[in-house]
């Protein structure tokens, strides 16, 4: 299955600028949006209190999953404008689970306050139980589900969340 899902993300990456429509903002092209909800089987991950967290908890409400970690200059820039994103889309609906990989889970808030970022509660995958329904061989990545806990879009690579034109094509995931 995992094999299977990732060849399409494979060709679905390839051919994104084959459609029509596709943008020319740099940012923008590297979203994959899926024309059919992908069903998701659920996985166990660490919650912001170390807890066991179930990924169905999330369900009832759209949510934007950001795999990132502390050892990854990409995800480093990526995480501040992550961070104010998180602070507008939340008032309006869309839950944003960043999901730290690393490890070790104690260097992940000293890490978070030396770059200023306090207010942002973070998820743990520290035995890469997400990689059993997505692929997680590079990071950043966002995975976007629906309020049913399927895949509707992705994007694997740095994306400033305070460009305008990113902004918008999110709001296409807000509940209505």
């Amino acid at each position: 299955m995992k094999q299977f899902f990732v060849a399409m993300l494979a060709l679905l990456m390839s051919s994104a600028n084959a459609f029509p429509g596709a943008s020319s903002d740099p940012a923008l092209e590297r979203f994959i949006h899926l024309s059919r909800p992908q069903a998701l089987e659920t996985v166990q991950i660490l919650g912001p209190d170390g807890a066991s967290f179930d990924l169905s908890q999330f369900r009832g409400q759209p949510v934007m999953l950001n795999l990132w970690a502390t050892w990854c200059p990409p995800c480093i820039r990526e995480l501040p404008s992550l961070e104010r994103f998180r602070q507008d889309f939340e008032a309006k609906g869309l839950q944003v689970a960043p999901i730290s990989i690393d490890r070790d889970i104690s260097v992940v808030q000293p890490f978070l306050a030396e770059l200023g970022i306090t207010d942002m509660e973070t998820w743990f995958d520290t035995s890469n139980q997400i990689g059993k329904i997505l692929p997680t061989d590079l990071i950043p990545a966002t995975f976007i589900l629906d309020s049913e806990g399927n895949l509707v879009g992705f994007v694997r690579s740095f994306i400033d969340w305070d460009n305008p034109a990113v902004r918008k094509t999110m709001e296409q995931y807000l509940p209505q």
